[in-house]
């Protein structure tokens, strides 16, 4: 999620391909504006939860950034990682900008006091991101100037997800099951869609198509230009999470202990589905694809690595409590948090724990890695930035 000393910072994320390359600096941002680049959960475009190679652990810790003092400012989001900044929102409606480099804070902009619980999308200078009182906000990511806002009507808990850079279709969803599409410009309405029940995850947009799971246990694709339905598949239990998408395949955790493995080309047929999950416990975390492994963590306290083509399980990882938190792959790795307050490095070909970090509360929020660094942030509201000891 950060960077190397003496660097200017250059981050490239393709949401095609969800590669996200950066080469960003230790040096806090010197332009009034921040580059035309863009960021969003898990990577955002078809949520695939990669990112480049962080290199080997050990990690040593750059710095700790508090959201307030009293620790009561818990943050389930992802940090966003854009031009120098950290982007990151709080459970007191607090969307913090802090830089990269020292730790320290460049601008807060204070949203609702019902608080944020997402992920900010950062594109096109501004920074996207749904409060629980049902507001998108978009703010000026070179001062935190409020640029416009949508009122949705209903708790936003899903991450907003972009289709590019230019924020040309913003895809944002609610607890009352409704989808809205707007230009990230200027906020005006594309157009809207409805689920049958509450959205958590971020829709995951692919190949011009939008893909969502709700809690009445479907999965919508939409089309990206007007939000028609193009078809609606059954994946027999409430979705928490977000689903992936690739390869022709769509991954999502559900309800009842179960991870379903879709196909996009047959109207959503189903081409697999694994149970191991212990106890049917949910999968609420989002799963990570790469290398033909998906990666997602459950409520059974174990974190589970699945064969993409197949289905079959590859191995599992167990930590100390719930794991909510949606993984991240990079460099043959996974970082990972659980309410056991650990982050945890395991080698993705079979789960070997390689390291872990201490956080002060339990870790929900997803793990964002560029430039060489990590970010992840718990429930305290603490943010930490590690890099790896040896560069």
């Amino acid at each position: 999620m950060t960077t190397r000393n003496h660097l200017r910072a250059t981050l490239v994320l393709t949401f095609v391909a969800v590669a996200l390359t950066s080469i960003a600096s230790a040096e806090p941002a010197t332009t009034t504006t921040a580059p035309a680049e863009a960021w969003g959960f898990h990577g955002g475009g078809p949520l695939l939860g990669q990112a480049p190679d962080l290199g080997a652990p050990p990690m040593k810790l750059r710095w700790t950034y508090r959201a307030n003092e009293d620790g009561d400012a818990g943050i389930e989001g992802a940090a966003a990682i854009v031009g120098g900044s950290v982007y990151v929102a709080d459970a007191k409606g607090v969307l913090h900008a802090i830089d990269l480099a020292r730790g320290e804070r460049r601008w807060t902009y204070q949203g609702a006091e019902d608080g944020f619980a997402t992920t900010p999308l950062v594109c096109n200078d501004r920074v996207l991101i749904g409060d629980l009182a049902g507001t998108l906000h978009a703010v000026a990511t070179a001062d935190g100037s409020k640029l416009w806002t949508v009122d949705t009507a209903s708790p936003i808990r899903a991450s907003a997800n972009a289709s590019g850079p230019t924020a040309a279709h913003v895809v944002v969803a609610n607890d009352a099951g409704k989808i809205l599409c707007l230009n990230g410009t200027n906020g005006e309405v594309v157009w809207t869609a409805q689920a049958g029940d509450r959205i958590n995850g971020a829709p995951a947009i692919a190949s011009n198509t939008v893909y969502v799971a709700s809690c009445d246990a479907k999965l919508m694709a939409l089309g990206l230009a007007d939000g028609a339905v193009r078809s609606t598949a059954d994946i027999g239990a409430l979705a928490g999470g977000s689903p992936a998408v690739i390869d022709g395949r769509i991954v999502i955790g559900t309800d009842e202990g179960r991870v379903v493995c879709l196909s996009t080309t047959e109207s959503e047929k189903q081409l697999w589905s694994y149970d191991r999950i212990a106890g049917a416990a949910m999968a609420y975390a989002s799963p990570a694809v790469a290398e033909g492994t998906v990666v997602i963590g459950a409520r059974d306290r174990q974190v589970h690595a699945i064969d993409l083509a197949s289905g079959q399980p590859r191995w599992t990882f167990k930590a100390r409590l719930d794991v909510d938190s949606s993984p991240l792959i990079a460099g043959g790795r996974v970082y990972v948090g659980s309410k056991d307050k650990s982050l945890y490095v395991l080698k993705l070909t079979d789960g070997e724990l390689l390291w872990e970090f201490k956080a002060g509360r339990g870790i929900v929020a997803s793990p964002a890695s560029a430039a060489g660094v990590l970010v992840i942030s718990d429930l305290a509201g603490n943010v930490y930035c590690l890099e790896p000891e040896r560069k």
